[in-house]
């Protein structure tokens, strides 16, 4: 098989080279022709134009034919070595080989298109991963804000609820004959100013005699805190200066400063759930001083 192709190329070598041969003298036929033509219409016009030297044009003629020699031999060369070339490349193992290459490149090519198309989807689907998590975000964020607003209702529902509550807890004002126990609410702190036998408890409030009146005013440092979210440790402690009261025989009078209303509403309820009666006095600054004396007015009680 591969003598046959050779052989076959070889043949069409020669054909090629005879092609040329024959152009090439053909080309210098015409040209030959040409110069005798114009020599003969040189001969038809030489009253008017001088004449041509015969040696001349044939000198010119032979340099002509020596360079389309020159050429056709350069030609005739380029054949050979291109004849050759084949010849020692153009066997079964190089013609295998440029196959591999050339269908290496091929895969190449495929491999390259490929790649190329997985990129552009791996961009396409990031640009989409991009969107997705941009929407998200924006969905959490509406959700965290739904979710705050949810919280401050709740939160606003829970303190109508417990001030609601704390009202309908708050029995109506009546007259009683009770016994009172005098206690001071100042600087949001609980003085019991007397006890349930009726004397003044020197542990949380000062006897000062001012004008002939004995003056009682809290002690500094006296007193329990009462905050409005106190610990069950100082609610504990609040109740326990109620204790030796009772519901049937004492109702607690205390004395609020304008600045420690706030704190009320615990001692309120703290009252309530002992099921003791209270009856509230707003001072008229932010101090609580009291006088010792005679009951002058009733009292109402909640």
């Amino acid at each position: 098989m591969s003598r046959r192709s050779n052989s076959d190329t070889t043949d069409s070598m020669e054909l090629l080279l005879d092609t040329v041969c024959n152009t090439f003298g053909a080309v210098i036929f015409i040209s030959m022709l040409v110069a005798i033509m114009v020599s003969r219409s040189s001969s038809a016009h030489s009253s008017s134009k001088p004449s041509v030297d015969p040696a001349l044009e044939t000198a010119q003629i032979l340099l002509e034919i020596e360079t389309a020699r020159d050429r056709v031999r350069v030609l005739g060369e380029q054949l050979r070595q291109q004849k050759l070339l084949r010849e020692r490349f153009s066997t079964d193992e190089s013609l295998a080989l440029s196959q591999s290459i050339q269908h290496q490149t091929n895969d190449s090519v495929r491999f390259l298109q490929q790649k190329t198309a997985a990129v552009a989807e791996i961009s396409a689907t990031n640009s989409q991963r991009a969107g997705l998590q941009h929407q998200l975000q924006q969905q959490q964020a509406a959700f965290e804000s739904s979710a705050a607003e949810s919280k401050t209702l709740r939160q606003e529902m829970e303190r109508t609820l417990e001030t609601v509550g704390r009202t309908a807890r708050i029995p109506q004002v009546r007259r009683t004959s009770k016994e009172s126990v005098v206690f001071a609410l100042d600087d949001s702190r609980l003085y019991r100013i007397t006890t349930a036998g009726q004397t003044v408890d020197d542990t949380d409030c000062d006897r000062n005699l001012e004008s002939g009146m004995e003056v009682l005013r809290p002690k500094p440092g006296g007193g329990v805190p009462v905050a409005t979210n106190a610990t069950s440790t100082a609610i504990s402690a609040m109740t326990r200066r109620f204790d030796g009261l009772s519901a049937s025989r004492h109702f607690v009078q205390i004395f609020v400063s304008r600045d420690s209303f706030a704190a009320f509403l615990p001692v309120k309820d703290t009252l309530v759930d002992l099921g003791l009666e209270y009856e509230v006095l707003i001072t008229e600054d932010d101090s609580v001083e009291l006088f010792l004396g005679q009951k002058t007015r009733d009292s109402f009680v909640q």
